[in-house]
């Protein structure tokens, strides 16, 4: 008789998921790989998930949820709109990083994940929601004058994904993050120019 799935055995897998995801390139990877990683067999990994590419989609999406957790782990009100700019490229930076992979076929190639479709998008919205509130915050304190917050959210978000993509070894996330907050809120701050 098969054991029964639990919730800490799937958290098992999707955490050596993510470790050997974010090593190698999704057609590098084999479930062995995963299996080994995770301390289980083979067939263990296909009770929880039906093909790669379920596992694949399945960490994306767990990472993306423990972003979300960490995004909303320091309230709003505890720090300053800028610094929770800071905050979120900084964030993000660190998990595109050490995840250099990891996103690699989503953003390569989404349409095979349409079936999916609405849960990646319910968690983009919830990043959206976290980077628009920041700005909203520093609209109502008076450090960023009157914008479209939802279209600078949206630009904000677009700043982050373009230094990841075309960053240089070199380059740091700190650097990075002063770079991106520099450059957005100076464009929309209320001092003057």
């Amino acid at each position: 008789m098969p054991r029964a799935k639990t919730a800490g055995k799937k958290r098992e897998i999707l955490g050596a998921a993510a470790k050997v995801f974010a090593a190698k390139d999704f057609h590098d990877v084999l479930i062995d790989d995963v299996a080994a990683e995770a301390g289980v067999g083979k067939g263990t990994i296909y009770r929880y998930f039906e093909t790669k590419e379920d596992l694949y989609f399945d960490t994306i999406l767990d990472v993306l949820d423990d972003l979300e957790r960490v995004l909303v782990s320091t309230p709003p009100g505890e720090t300053s709109p800028t610094r929770r700019l800071e905050q979120i490229v900084g964030e993000v930076l660190q998990l595109s990083w050490q995840r250099r992979h990891l996103f690699t076929l989503l953003q390569a190639d989404e349409r095979r994940f349409l079936h999916r479709e609405d849960e990646i998008e319910r968690r983009r919205e919830a990043i959206q929601r976290i980077v628009q509130q920041a700005i909203l915050d520093g609209i109502e304190r008076g450090e960023f004058r009157g914008i479209d917050a939802r279209i600078g959210a949206h630009l904000f978000r677009g700043m982050i994904r373009a230094a990841a993509f075309f960053r240089r070894e070199e380059d740091t996330t700190e650097e990075l993050t002063a770079q991106i907050v520099g450059i957005f809120t100076r464009g929309i701050s209320k001092a003057a120019r």
